[in-house]
């Protein structure tokens, strides 16, 4: 039995550990002798972080919860938590026996980095390019000092650790410019999958969810399921549906977030009417998607977008639904571009509008059987356990 210590930070409107880790983890189990182990540094409220223990458990895998200090103001109440976070990681290591140790990003790459004369194998799970996208959409200057430190940790920890997990090739190329060019041997992409058990279509909850938000059969009912900020292709959105409006003003967009503000705070007043906003736990999203009839699937295609892989693209298409996703979004460009149920909107281009709009009205609803037959070769769980295990085995 290899005992494996996954480390991750995040805050309570992303489902990632619950979502996304938790189950590739779970399929790891089944096939190896790799048991997992989670400590889960967040600010998120004691329900959230209960029900994800709660599913670790049922999953086989030890989890332990961290709170990360906000007061008073989240930089202080950061260093406070990396502090502590640092001492309690020891310890862990240590009483569990910890063979190998991965770090997702930054923040638990810096607790990381301080554990001296390690006996264990060491993995950074470089998930995105984090500080560039801080620079692209939050503000954050290369030239602050904030920015220098943590670049620093990022790239002590691509150094030094044995391996290295990314989404996307082109990331890969980022951090070895990094590191100057070293160990390519000891980078990989592993990728985001999903249960094709849980995420697949359902016609009894198509029915329920469209007569809950008064769709009827000639009702085109749009989706959007995950984040919102300023990176996630807002106005595109917005632009497309209202356009969609005036061709068929019984549309419906059905947005699925954990920050609804950010979108009530944004939606046209004389579009109002034609939104449904659900905040639904993670395991009522399939549910709510089968009432889809098309999906978006965009982000703002800034350099930090290069090493992203959209965990959403995965489960559209699992459920059977057409997409219209970014183009230079990671490597998702080229899974998609030979599916025709899948329109790739250029951002640089002032014709996307018009041929996204012709995409929408030829949309074939016989097609989901073939969709989901696609979503299953690309986003499994099982092919992506195989890419993480892959890695694991090499490093032994």
């Amino acid at each position: 039995m290899k005992n494996i210590l996954y480390i991750t930070w995040e805050g309570p409107q992303t489902n990632y550990m619950e979502g996304l880790f938790l189950p590739i983890f779970n399929q790891i189990q089944k096939t190896t002798d790799y048991q997992f182990h989670v400590i889960h540094f967040t600010w998120s409220t004691s329900k959230n972080v209960i029900r994800i223990k709660q599913k670790a458990e049922n999953l086989n895998i030890f989890y332990t919860h961290q709170t990360v200090l906000r007061t008073p103001n989240v930089i202080i109440g950061s260093l406070f938590s990396i502090r502590k976070g640092i001492q309690f990681l020891k310890r862990y290591i240590a009483i569990n026996n910890i063979d190998i140790v991965i770090p997702r990003s930054t923040m638990p790459a810096i607790m990381v980095n301080r554990i001296k004369n390690r006996r264990f194998k060491l993995i950074f799970d470089a998930d995105g390019l984090p500080l560039e996208e801080r620079v692209d959409f939050s503000g954050l200057s290369p030239n602050s000092l904030q920015y220098k430190f943590l670049r620093k940790e990022e790239s002590k920890m691509l150094l030094n650790a044995d391996s290295v997990f990314t989404r996307t090739k082109t990331a890969i190329k980022i951090h070895l410019s990094t590191i100057g060019g070293k160990n390519l041997e000891k980078f990989s992409v592993v990728t985001n999958g999903r249960d094709i058990n849980f995420f697949k279509p359902n016609s009894d909850f198509r029915t329920q969810v469209r007569n809950e938000i008064n769709a009827s059969d000639d009702t085109k009912v749009f989706v959007y399921s995950g984040s919102l900020g300023p990176q996630y292709g807002w106005d595109e959105m917005m632009l497309l549906f209202e356009e969609t409006l005036k061709r068929n003003n019984n549309s419906k967009f059905l947005l699925l977030s954990g920050n609804l503000e950010y979108a009530l705070k944004r939606i046209p007043s004389h579009c109002k009417e034609h939104f449904i906003l659900k905040n639904v736990p993670f395991e009522d999203v399939p549910k709510y998607l089968s009432a889809a009839d098309v999906a978006f699937a965009l982000r703002e295609p800034k350099y930090s977008m290069t090493g992203v892989a959209p965990i959403k693209i995965g489960e559209y298409l699992l459920m059977g639904i057409p997409i219209i996703a970014s183009k230079g979004i990671g490597d998702s460009a080229k899974i998609l571009k030979k599916n025709t149920n899948c329109f790739l909107y250029n951002h640089h281009s002032i014709r996307s509008v018009e041929k996204a709009l012709i995409f929408i009205q030829n949309l074939n609803s016989n097609n989901q059987d073939k969709i989901r037959a696609f979503g299953v070769d690309f986003f499994s769980i099982e092919k992506s356990a195989l890419t993480y295990v892959k890695s694991l085995n090499e490093i032994q």
